[in-house]
């Protein structure tokens, strides 16, 4: 299967005493346009890692779920694309990357095979996934309080296209959604459900949402996971130093208070 629309989902969407609105999304797109939207300093953010993807996971993704390109463009001068490319014409494009990401595993398989008889060691996956990430996508968390400039530069016709279409799709969903008020003493949470609000206080869903973002590294976050597990990794990452997990968890304060990336917002990883 071949894919190329970004998938976009609000996790959390609150509003301040000040009326200051901080939204966290889940993100998942064309991986090529990673580094651009991690330009974009306003943003605390969290992404699949190659370095902790399973090797042989990340093989079959990109065998049965290769990512290409949504728009495909004729070469001009400059940064900006020209004319789109019909339907056929990209689907043959499609088709060609998607052997091409095949080929370049089967590659690196054999590689490490290769490797393997010669000195009795695998390749780490975080050299090895490196070489397929044109081919996948990635799993993005972003939270943010000021939106403004990334619309204005993303959603341009001088963006990437596929980069714009996230954008687009972002704005969108912005505009149909109604943040939840939360006052001084309550918490932006993502992940959080009303049942486990029903089952915990405050501080275990802190540690629960912390480490339900921390997750998006290896994985998308899934029901399942015990409190244990939770807690655990909470701690874990509370204790190497690992804390922009932390950045997407925030309580409010007054709108003229900056906290690092974040207006009106204070996060918890200023509070820990």
């Amino acid at each position: 299967m071949i894919n190329t629309k970004p998938q976009v989902k609000i996790l959390a969407d609150s509003l301040s005493p000040d009326r200051v609105r901080l939204t966290t999304f889940e993100l998942k797109y064309w991986r090529p346009i990673l580094a651009e939207m991690n330009t974009h300093r306003v943003f605390s953010r969290n992404a699949s890692s190659s370095r902790a993807k399973n090797w042989d996971k990340t093989c079959e993704e990109v065998r049965n779920d290769c990512w290409c390109p949504a728009h495909w463009n004729a070469e001009q001068q400059g940064m900006t694309g020209g004319e789109e490319f019909d339907y056929l014409d990209k689907a043959f494009l499609d088709n060609k990357i998607n052997e091409l990401g095949c080929y370049v595993v089967d590659y690196l398989r054999d590689l490490d095979d290769e490797f393997y008889k010669q000195t009795g060691m695998r390749i780490h996956k975080q050299y090895l996934n490196r070489y397929t990430e044109p081919f996948r996508c990635a799993t993005q968390i972003l939270t943010a309080t000021d939106w403004d400039n990334f619309f204005k530069l993303r959603i341009s016709d001088q963006a990437q296209p596929e980069i714009r279409d996230v954008a687009v799709a972002m704005k969108e969903a912005m505009e149909k959604q109604m943040p939840q008020f939360i006052g001084y003493e309550g918490w932006h949470l993502p992940y959080i459900t009303q049942d486990d609000k029903t089952n915990f206080g405050i501080e275990t869903l802190k540690k629960i949402s912390v480490a339900r973002c921390a997750r998006v590294s290896y994985r998308a976050y899934t029901k399942g996971i015990s409190l244990d597990k939770d807690i655990a990794l909470y701690e874990r990452l509370l204790s190497n130093g690992h804390l922009s997990p932390f950045e997407h968890i925030a309580t409010p304060v007054a709108k003229d208070v900056k906290t690092a990336n974040f207006k009106g917002w204070q996060q918890l990883r200023h509070l820990v």
